[in-house]
């Protein structure tokens, strides 16, 4: 695992997250980059991150709805859940999240 790739995408995600006012969602991301590598790791195949209802990927802007917000959270998401990809560290979701997004996207959504 090449943590330093993956830690700067989730810092990413954590500031993005901050600046559209869900902090508490991003302090669940603060102990993983703070801790081991092992923490790292676990947080990113976790299901508060990739999960169903109650995770970032579920939650994150949704109290703002399908505006500029939700949509850069979502690339944050998308860049973080690619890069997981790319190096094989992932919850069962997180190629679904990505893909969901993706469409999104697409769509105009």
């Amino acid at each position: 695992m090449k943590a330093e790739v993956l830690k700067q995408r989730l810092e990413r995600l954590e500031s993005v997250l901050v600046q559209h006012g869900e902090t508490d969602l991003a302090l669940m991301i603060r102990p993983a980059l703070e801790g081991s590598e092992q923490d790292l790791r676990a947080f990113l195949v976790s299901n508060e991150l990739w999960g169903g209802a109650g995770s970032i990927a579920d939650q994150a802007g949704m109290s703002q709805g399908q505006g500029d917000a939700r949509r850069e959270i979502e690339g944050a998401l998308i860049r973080l859940g690619l890069e997981q990809i790319r190096q094989d560290v992932v919850n069962s979701r997180t190629d679904k999240w990505v893909d969901t997004f993706c469409q999104w996207r697409q769509g105009g959504f």
